[in-house]
């Protein structure tokens, strides 16, 4: 599932070669307009001779901001691409995947292909985010803002919750942007077990998840970007220190990395270095 860093440097990478592009045509795949919150032949036909004037991200979700005419009528898709949801940028030569959900067409004879192989992500057209986005309103603070949060405001967020670490990180109302396998990476940077409660973190435990989230997720933004073979419609997680790697040695201990559940959704620690 892309999470925070991956949607982040997408973001990145696709804003600007979208934003202040006219929209010139809009398809959906029929044998997968299912996915669309909201009618087929609306969403087709509503997207051309808009403006794509911005492109943020919040949490785990793409948001594309358009405008109907100059000072028009503002619209926003959102899209959220859950487990298996990827993006292509391609011109209109490239072969279209059997996994397009959508495509749009800018300016210039450039398409932006959304693609899923597992059919279960979720685009939205809407004229109000928070009442038109299931759960946008629940959403917490963004995950790489803890930093500008500051150390006190953190904690007294934490402790609002009883979750253990693993469920806690996951938990969008916590933190927006983490996942399973973030979760995991941030826990062994932070040398805590995901399987803690919250209320058994001392003081200097706090601490140190505190600086190791925005850490892990700035690094993790670096790398994607910093790979030559970068390609939008791709997963490149072989940077991580911990997730996907049970039964491997732990970089920092050289104790073998523990896995537990299904390697659909893993949880990757380290026993020996995670207390």
């Amino acid at each position: 599932m892309p999470e925070l860093p991956e949607l982040e440097a997408l973001r990145i990478r696709l804003a600007p070669r979208l934003e202040g592009k006219l929209i010139t045509a809009a398809t959906v795949n029929p044998k997968k307009g299912h996915m669309l919150r909201y009618p087929v032949e609306h969403f087709a036909h509503e997207l051309p001779a808009r403006r794509i004037v911005s492109l943020t991200r919040r949490g785990k979700h793409l948001v594309f901001g358009t405008e109907l005419g100059a000072g028009g009528s503002e619209r926003w898709m959102v899209i959220n691409p859950m487990l298996g949801g990827r993006f292509q940028i391609a011109d209109g030569s490239t072969p279209v995947p059997a996994t397009e959900v959508f495509t749009i067409r800018a300016e210039g004879k450039q398409e932006m292909r959304y693609l899923d192989f597992r059919d279960m992500g979720r685009i939205y057209w809407v004229t109000d985010l928070g009442s038109e986005v299931p759960g946008w309103s629940q959403l917490g603070p963004e995950a790489d803002s803890v930093t500008a949060m500051g150390l006190e405001a953190f904690r007294k967020r934490l402790r609002r919750f009883r979750d253990e670490l693993k469920d806690l990180l996951r938990n969008q109302e916590f933190l927006a942007g983490i996942g399973n396998a973030y979760s995991d990476e941030i826990l062994f940077e932070a040398r805590l077990l995901p399987l803690r409660r919250r209320s058994s973190l001392k003081p200097a435990d706090e601490e140190a998840l505190f600086a190791a989230i925005p850490a892990v997720l700035a690094r993790a933004v670096e790398a994607i970007l910093a790979n030559p073979n970068y390609d939008e419609s791709k997963q490149d997680r072989s940077f991580m220190a911990v997730h996907m790697k049970g039964g491997k040695t732990c970089p920092r201990c050289g104790h073998r990395i523990s896995q537990l559940g299904s390697n659909r959704e893993p949880l990757n620690f380290c026993r020996g270095c995670q207390l």
